[in-house]
């Protein structure tokens, strides 16, 4: 958690400095934008109890069409995937009729799709921060790995993801920029493996990346 309030403050302070950009323009009238990024993924409820440690394996792109004033919209789609090694339990398989004790590795892989609606403060701006939200769903798949044996269960999903962030231009008349983005999303995914039940799956997503605009 200190590694998300550490994010949460660091866009704050972005922020507090687009004063300072307040006679720098970006030189041109964009018509959308593209990014690319890194994205980590931050487990919490349910999924936290599933996977408890962040995943860093994440990517995602993204298309921006601007509407007028700031109001943009578009899509986005991702690949992610949290996973982490337990020390040794005790599992039996059913159809299998054994018991095994050990290690075993459990991860999940995401493929999200969304429509989004985002609105920027300063659009004509170096520095433009925006608020969005997603609407949208996943393809999940959760697998649990025992020695040779592979139970998984796969689901799609309904998804909402609000998102704060910040577009940071390269120069005045450049096309290329930066990205640093916080979001959190809620899902309608559900593990059922084992004797693990879990449903409304929720994480928190960092993403880096790189933006270009088209004029």
């Amino acid at each position: 958690m200190k590694k998300i309030f550490s994010i949460i403050i660091l866009v704050m302070l972005s922020m507090s400095v687009i004063k300072a950009q307040e006679s720098s323009t970006i030189g041109f009238t964009p018509s959308s934008y593209y990014t690319f990024s890194w994205n980590t993924t931050f487990p919490i409820g349910d999924l936290n109890k599933w996977v408890d440690q962040p995943g860093p394996a994440g990517f995602d792109f993204g298309g921006r069409y601007i509407i007028k004033n700031g109001l943009t919209a578009g899509f986005n789609i991702a690949w992610q995937r949290v996973s982490k090694i337990y020390d040794a339990q005790t599992y039996t398989i059913p159809d299998k009729g054994v018991a095994i004790t050990a290690r075993n590795y459990r991860f999940t892989w995401m493929v999200p799709f969304q429509a989004v609606i985002a609105y920027h403060l300063r659009p004509d701006r170096l520095i433009s921060p925006y608020l969005g939200l997603g609407i949208g769903g996943d393809y999940m798949e959760h697998h649990l790995m025992i020695q040779e044996y592979d139970i998984y269960e796969t689901y799609w999903d309904f998804s909402l993801t609000p998102e704060i962030g910040i577009l940071a231009k390269f120069g005045q008349f450049s096309s290329w920029g930066a990205l640093l983005a916080f979001n959190y999303k809620w899902t309608t995914n559900r593990i059922k493996i084992y004797e693990t039940t879990s449903s409304d799956l929720q994480m928190l997503n960092l993403k880096v990346g790189i933006v270009l605009t088209i004029r």
